[in-house]
């Protein structure tokens, strides 16, 4: 005969039986009545076509079978014990690897930055980034948490924002000295502009405020590139007009490489930036604990 797992409650009121040597006693600490108790250990031995324990008015036996039962069941506590043990560590201890899925740009300009500090804080974290411009599947992966750039579609991840990027419009000297400024956002029609492109998307259409006006200009050029650092390496070149994360230009332009332009007309507001993972009722401490620095760390460097 192979036991099912309906043996199992069975098993565990036996083995708590035993354990207070009372019935009395085990009812008080499973919260049932004695009675009760009495009528679920009959049924588990008559399901097991045999006595476990014998009773009298004053003391609970066990059997020669019961001992025997009563030892493998006490294995059987130990496992729970231990699955217990295991998912309190999993869920209040930040521990264990953690795996991050996140663009290039975004990952090598905001997050990169930051990771001394997270992993100060928490030494026993083992952290797997993947630095790449996909939409990855979290759960098929095995993705504890990702950083998107983007409108979200709707789906069962829960997302937090944690802000937007800020953009600004650049051209190198070189550029500049062959082509002149652009005095207005419509004037970028008769420039090459540099774009992202991947598999998805084309960011080919880039806006500007005038006053409380946004004004959308489709651009074009002759070179698009799926790499954010690439797209400022190729306007420090001289290739065109470009259109990206601010930060990602701070070096450039510090250094002059690249100049701002159409001072009078910032760009829109940039797109949002979330961080997103599995909805799960009991999320495991290691990706609260990201989650949670992301906000207080992360956010902030959005702005600055």
């Amino acid at each position: 005969m192979r036991l099912q797992l309906e043996s199992l409650p069975g098993l565990a009121l036996f083995a708590c039986v035993v354990r207070h040597g009372s019935m009395s006693s085990a009812a008080k600490e499973l919260g049932l009545s004695r009675s009760s108790v009495s009528k679920q250990l009959t049924k588990f031995e008559q399901h097991l076509g045999a006595r476990l324990l014998q009773r009298t008015t004053r003391q609970l036996a066990l059997t020669e079978l019961g001992e025997e039962v009563w030892r493998e069941a006490q294995a059987i506590e130990l496992a729970l014990d231990n699955v217990a043990a295991i998912t309190d560590n999993y869920r209040q201890h930040v521990k264990g690897r953690l795996k991050v899925s996140c663009s290039s740009s975004i990952g090598r300009a905001h997050l990169l930055p930051l990771l001394p500090e997270f992993m100060q804080q928490y030494p026993e974290i083992d952290l797997v980034l993947l630095f790449e411009d996909r939409m990855a599947d979290l759960a098929a992966e095995q993705i504890d948490l990702a950083i998107r750039i983007g409108h979200l579609p709707d789906s069962s991840l829960v997302a937090r924002k944690l802000g937007e990027l800020e953009w600004q419009l650049v051209a190198s000297p070189a550029y500049l000295a062959k082509y002149p400024a652009p005095s207005t956002p419509q004037a970028l029609t008769q420039h090459n502009c540099l774009c992202y492109r991947n598999n998805t998307t084309t960011m080919d259409v880039w806006r500007f405020m005038a006053n409380e006006d946004v004004i959308s200009i489709q651009v074009s050029g002759t070179l698009a590139i799926n790499d954010a650092g690439a797209l400022v390496d190729a306007a420090c070149a001289g290739h065109g007009v470009l259109l990206i994360d601010r930060v990602l230009l701070r070096t450039a332009l510090a250094s002059g490489q690249l100049l701002p332009l159409l001072a009078n007309y910032p760009p829109a507001p940039g797109l949002p930036v979330y961080a997103v993972y599995p909805a799960r009722e009991w999320l495991p401490a290691k990706t609260s604990a990201m989650v949670n620095f992301l906000l207080q760390s992360f956010a902030p460097r959005l702005q600055t």
